[in-house]
C-alpha cells in the first residue's frame, strides 16, 4: 500500500508538471502570436510605404540632363540654368526653384571635379549652394551619383526617408514612454499630423525638425526613467544628428542645444552636468571637422580653376533679416523679397558679389541703421510677428493647458521645451511668419502639447498600471 501511494503521488506530480509545461508552452505561443501580430502591424505598413514611395519616384523617372557632364565654357548650359529659374522644380515634394538650380550646378561640378562642393554654371566654377546653406546642394548630387537616380528623384526619396525615419524613430520612443494603448493611439495621431505637416512643407526645412522629432521622445523616455547612461547617449546621438542637419538648414543645432542644455541644467545639479554637456559638444565635432575639410578642399579646387570663393560659407543671415523687415510694407523695405535686398546692396556697392562678406556687411549696416533711426519700424515688425507666434502657440497648447509646469519635479521638461520652442521662433521673428519658417515652431509646440496631454492621461491611470518611470 505505501508503494501504491508513492506511485500515485509521483503520478500526480508528473501530471501537474506536464500541465505546467503545457500551460507554459501555450502561454509562450500566445506571446509569440501577439508579438508577431504587433510586429506585422508595424512592419507591413512600413514596407507598403517604402514600396509605394519607390514606385512613386521611379514611375515618373526623368533622365539626367546631358548638360550635367559639360565641363567647359558653354553659353548653352548657362542659358539652360537661367531658363530653369523660370520654371517649377520637377520634384514631387516642394523645393524652391533656386535650390533646384543650385543642385543642378553642383551635380555638374561633381561630375567635373569629383566633389559636390564645387558647382559649374556653364561660365565659371563657383561654390556649391552659394546663396544658401550648401548642404542640400552637396547632398543630393552625391546621392544621385551613388543611387544612379535623377536629381529630382533623389531629392524626393531623401525627403521621404528623412520624414519617415524621423516619425518612426520618434514614435518608437513615445511608445516606450507611455504603456497605455489609448495614449499610444493619441501619440500615433500626433506624429501622423507632424509627418503630414513636414511632407506639406518639405524643401530643406524638414532637416531642422525631423531629427528633433526623432530624438526628443527618447531623451524624455530615458530622463523620466532615470537611466542616466542611456540619457547621455541618446542626447549625444541627438546632437550628432542635429549637427549634420545644420549643414543643410541653419539653426538646427542651436535649437537642439537649447533643449538639451535646459534639460540637463534643470535635471542635474551644476556639478553633474559637465559629462553630459561634454558628450553633447563632442558629438558636434565630426560635422564641424567635415565642413572645414570640405571648404578647404573646395577652395583648393577653385584656385586650381582660377576662381576664388566669393560667398559666405553659410546661410546669408543679414540678407534674410533685411528682407524680413518688408513683412509690413514701408518706405525702407518695400516687401519681403530677395530682389529688394539685392537692389539695396547694388545701390550702395554695385561691385559687391551676391551673398559675399561685403554683401552681408552692407545689409547688416542697413538693419542696424533702421533699428537706430527708425525703431518703430522694427518694433512694428516684432509686435506683429510676435503676435502671430503667440496666437499659434495658444491654439496648439490650449488642449494641454492644465499640464504645463504642473509637476514641480518635472519643471526641467517644461523648461527644455519652452526654450527650444522660443529658439525655433527666431525663424519667424527675424524673417517672416510663413509656413516654411513656422514649421519647426509649430511641430515642436504641437509635440510639447501632445506630450503633456498624454502625460495627464498617463497620471490619471491607476498606479498599478503605470510603469515605474516617474
Amino acid at each position: 500500500m505505501p508503494s501504491l501511494k508513492r506511485l500515485s503521488t509521483a503520478g500526480t506530480k508528473k501530471s501537474e508538471s506536464a500541465r505546467d509545461v503545457i500551460r507554459t508552452i501555450s502561454l509562450a505561443r500566445r506571446i509569440v502570436r501577439r508579438t508577431g501580430n504587433s510586429v506585422a502591424k508595424l512592419v507591413i505598413p512600413l514596407l507598403i510605404l517604402i514600396g509605394s514611395a519607390s514606385a512613386w519616384c521611379l514611375t515618373d523617372n526623368r533622365p539626367t540632363p546631358s548638360d550635367l557632364y559639360t565641363c567647359r565654357y558653354s553659353n548653352q548650359v548657362y542659358d539652360s540654368d537661367a531658363s530653369l529659374m523660370k520654371e517649377k522644380a520637377p520634384t514631387h515634394f516642394r523645393l524652391m526653384t533656386s535650390r533646384y538650380v543650385e543642385i543642378v550646378q553642383a551635380a555638374r561640378g561633381y561630375n567635373c571635379s569629383g566633389t559636390a562642393a564645387v558647382a559649374f554654371n556653364g561660365h565659371n566654377y563657383i561654390q556649391a549652394g552659394m546663396s544658401d546653406d550648401p548642404g542640400i546642394a552637396e547632398l543630393i548630387p552625391t546621392i544621385s551619383s551613388l543611387a544612379r537616380m535623377s536629381l529630382a528623384d533623389s531629392f524626393d526619396l531623401t525627403v521621404f526617408m528623412v520624414i519617415l525615419l524621423g516619425i518612426l524613430i520618434g514614435y518608437a520612443g513615445f511608445w516606450c514612454l507611455y504603456p497605455d494603448r489609448r495614449v499610444r493611439w493619441m501619440g500615433a495621431a500626433a506624429f501622423l499630423c507632424i509627418g503630414l505637416a513636414e511632407a506639406r512643407v518639405a524643401d530643406v526645412y524638414i532637416f531642422q525638425i525631423s531629427p528633433l522629432i526623432a530624438g526628443i521622445p527618447w531623451v524624455l523616455h530615458f530622463a523620466l526613467g532615470r537611466k542616466s547612461v542611456a540619457l547621455n547617449v541618446s542626447a549625444a546621438l541627438l546632437a550628432l544628428c542635429c549637427s549634420w542637419s545644420s549643414l543643410v538648414r541653419i539653426g538646427t543645432i542651436q535649437i537642439c542645444m537649447a533643449f538639451l542644455i535646459a534639460l540637463f541644467v534643470g535635471r542635474y545639479r551644476v556639478q553633474k552636468i559637465f559629462l553630459p554637456l561634454l558628450l553633447v559638444i563632442l558629438a558636434c565635432v565630426p560635422a564641424m571637422v567635415f565642413e572645414r575639410n570640405l571648404i578647404a578642399s573646395r577652395d583648393i579646387l577653385l584656385a586650381g580653376a582660377g576662381e576664388t570663393p566669393t560667398a559666405v560659407n553659410n546661410h546669408p543671415i543679414w540678407h534674410a533679416i533685411y528682407a524680413g523687415l518688408g513683412f509690413i510694407p514701408n518706405r525702407e523695405v518695400r516687401g519681403f523679397s530677395d530682389t529688394v535686398a539685392m537692389e539695396k546692396v547694388r545701390s550702395i556697392d554695385p561691385t559687391a558679389p551676391y551673398t559675399s562678406a561685403r554683401y552681408e556687411a552692407i545689409l547688416r549696416h542697413e538693419v542696424l541703421g533702421i533699428a537706430k533711426h527708425r525703431p518703430m519700424l522694427l518694433i512694428e515688425n516684432l509686435v506683429v510677428k510676435g503676435g502671430i507666434i503667440i496666437l499659434a502657440a495658444l491654439i496648439l497648447l490650449f488642449p494641454a493647458r492644465r499640464g504645463f509646469f504642473a509637476e514641480r519635479e518635472l519643471l526641467w521638461l517644461d523648461a527644455a521645451f519652452v526654450l527650444a520652442i522660443a529658439m525655433s521662433a527666431m525663424n519667424v521673428v527675424l524673417v517672416v511668419p510663413s509656413p516654411p519658417y513656422l514649421l519647426t515652431f509649430l511641430c515642436l509646440t504641437f509635440l510639447y502639447s501632445s506630450v503633456k496631454l498624454c502625460r495627464g492621461r498617463f497620471l490619471s491611470m491607476p498606479k498599478e498600471m503605470r510603469v515605474p518611470q516617474e
